[in-house]
């Protein structure tokens, strides 16, 4: 195994869990991602990997936070269909889904079985009605909701963020491509996470190949190329 002495320059990891929450990775979630249920193993060894291998400074899980009138429920735009993009008053436009993780819901609550530790870090997101965020960053236009995901990196020295979680075709996306953005070493594991849809997949993955995200197929392929960096 690859060792340094330098333990401030060596645990510079964080393992980034995007919204692993019952809505999206159990049957009968209100907006469950094909075999969402399948990610928590998978992260699990990828914590225990990172953490055996003493890179691991933080984990953080990032979590769907909606309040009942949120601009993304379909219920909410009279007129609008499931699954479809609607135009809302400012002009712009919001894909419509189903009402998912609200406080305080069955759907909101982290995955069972998911490990969990004491010093683990949750970000809320999209917890404002009037924007959808897919990122764990906050809003697309970053300006309406700037979550304090980044500034959790910044302050622990974090060079690699490893991610994973639901859906790789949404969240995982925006929030590794915002990642990247922002300066971090950032690694996708396909294995920990799941997507709504193989078109919607092969797109967004295009895109964070193009963003400079690095894809891997899994945990041993993730941790073969943190090997190699420092």
């Amino acid at each position: 195994m690859f060792k340094t002495n330098d333990e401030k320059s060596f645990r510079n990891c964080a393992l980034i869990q995007v919204d692993p929450q019952v809505d999206f990775g159990m049957v009968g979630g209100a907006l469950y991602v094909p075999r969402g249920e399948e990610v928590v193993a998978e992260l699990n060894a990828l914590r225990k990997a990172l953490q055996e291998a003493g890179r691991l400074r933080a984990v953080i899980n990032t979590q769907d936070c909606h309040p009942p009138n949120h601009v993304s429920f379909q219920v909410n735009n009279p007129g609008s269909e499931l699954f479809k993009e609607y135009e809302l008053p400012d002009g712009s436009k919001q894909m419509m889904w189903p009402a998912h993780c609200q406080v305080g819901t069955p759907g909101y609550e982290f995955l069972p079985g998911l490990v969990r530790e004491l010093n683990d870090i949750v970000v809320p997101k999209g917890t404002r009605r009037e924007v959808d965020s897919y990122s764990g960053f906050g809003s697309e236009d970053c300006v309406r909701e700037i979550t304090p995901l980044n500034l959790h990196l910044k302050g622990r020295g974090i060079k690699y963020v490893v991610i994973g979680g639901l859906a790789f075709d949404y969240c995982v996306s925006y929030t590794a491509r915002d990642a990247a953005r922002l300066g971090y070493k950032t690694i996708v594991v396909r294995s920990a996470t799941r997507g709504i849809s193989p078109e919607s997949c092969e797109r967004e993955e295009g895109l964070m190949r193009a963003a400079g995200v690095i894809v891997v197929e899994d945990v041993a392929e993730a941790m073969d190329f943190l090997a190699k960096h420092v």
